[in-house]
């Protein structure tokens, strides 16, 4: 089970898109914030462009960099229930980091308009920061989050509404990595609450911790040992529950030419009131760069519900990712994604089913200016809501200075 506070499954491309589906935390934060959205390795999107890349601000050993974009766009069925409506957005932001401190933070705002249907309308907003400790034998990783959005009808165990539901929520981390000879010890901690906005009315409370035993022997294939429990509280006492899962598996890097991560093991939640359930879970995970401009990357999950949603009706939970980027030019990058997830509720004949795609076309005119247009699409499917799916179209500018 994944440390996130706001998972859903949506491509990660479609935030830009749908920012009514950002609510998977890492996501939405850059790289540079200890804690968060943590990727060593260098792939397609995230290399550096010096041609291309905003210097910045320097200011001694501080780089800040702020950006602010603005698009327009048309969503064909917003919320799953609106009139189809152009789309107005702006979202300015400000990362600041220092890696010599080890210290990372981002301020990021945005607000998307619905032209013909305003009742849509959302504002959200993102606080982040990280700081890394290098010790001589230890990286200690202290992050804090704050996160307000909304949640739309297209996302598991939503809740129909005329108008998208806010979301506040606050998450604190810490992990330690300790590494001695071809073993590497990482505890972690999470603390973190949540407030969903009417009509659920819910507030959750989330303590949990885990414990990862990574032994490599060869300098590339791992042998990973995982256990993590959660302590879930609710403003509603019967939906409280405790969260605990054991893995273990393989994971294989070869240089980032591929690599994958299998592992297996069971999950058991129980809740306050009612059974427990205890089910098998698998995490999967391939990435593959077959040249130096494009990369491959597939992930597959079978788990019971991730602890950090916020709704608390348990179901077993199967998702599938598959993402493509292939670097056209220097300059232009094309990204495509797919996903699909499933949820089967415990106790009950409910299902409901959510797919994803979106296409991307990054554009880089020089260092003050990225163009970026997208096209997403959104199924719904379930057999206690009404079907729904939808098409948004974006373009958007983001400048900076």
């Amino acid at each position: 089970m994944r440390p996130l506070l706001f998972l859903t499954l949506s491509a990660g491309l479609t935030i830009a898109a749908h920012p009514a589906l950002a609510l998977e935390l890492d996501s939405l934060l850059p790289n540079g914030i200890p804690g968060f959205n943590s990727t060593p390795e260098v792939t397609i999107l995230t290399r550096q462009h010096p041609q291309y890349d905003s210097p910045g601000i320097r200011w001694g050993a501080w780089e800040i960099d702020p950006e602010l974009t603005a698009g327009t766009g048309y969503d064909s069925n917003p919320n799953g229930i609106a009139s189809p409506s152009a789309t107005l957005n702006l979202g300015p932001s400000l990362l600041v980091q220092n890696t010599a401190l080890g210290i990372g933070a981002y301020a990021a705002a945005q607000s998307q308009n619905y032209l013909q249907s305003p009742l849509q309308n959302s504002n959200s907003n993102t606080l982040a920061l990280g700081e890394a400790l290098l010790l001589p034998h230890n990286t200690l990783v202290l992050a804090l989050a704050r996160l307000q959005t909304q949640e739309t009808g297209f996302a598991l165990a939503s809740i129909s509404t005329l108008r998208p539901t806010t979301i506040t929520g606050t998450e604190f981390r810490a992990s330690d990595k300790y590494t001695t000879g071809m073993v590497t010890l990482t505890p972690e901690f999470t603390y973190a609450t949540a407030v969903t906005a009417s009509p659920a009315n819910l507030t959750a409370t989330n303590i949990g911790g885990g414990l990862t035993l990574t032994f490599t022997p060869d300098a590339i294939t791992s042998l990973v040992m995982r256990l993590h429990a959660s302590n879930w509280r609710f403003s509603k006492l019967g939906q409280n529950a405790n969260d605990g899962t054991a893995l273990i598996g393989l994971s294989n890097d070869a240089e980032r030419l591929w690599s994958f991560r299998l592992l297996g093991g069971i999950a058991t939640r129980l809740p306050a009131i009612g059974k427990s359930q205890t089910v098998p879970v698998i995490e999967a995970a391939f990435a593959w760069m077959p040249s130096e401009l494009t990369s491959l990357d597939f992930s597959a999950a079978h788990e019971i519900e991730d602890p950090e949603r916020l709704d608390a009706t348990s179901y077993t939970l199967t998702e599938s990712k598959l993402s493509l980027a292939h670097e056209l030019r220097r300059n232009i990058i094309l990204t495509a994604a797919a996903s699909a997830t499933q949820a089967d509720y415990f106790h009950s004949p409910l299902t409901e089913t959510i797919l994803s795609n979106a296409e991307t076309i990054t554009w880089r005119l020089n260092r003050q200016f990225k163009f970026v247009t997208a096209y997403t699409f959104n199924d719904r499917q379930a057999n206690h809501l009404r079907a729904a799916n939808e098409h948004v179209v974006t373009l958007t500018i983001t400048w900076a200075p």
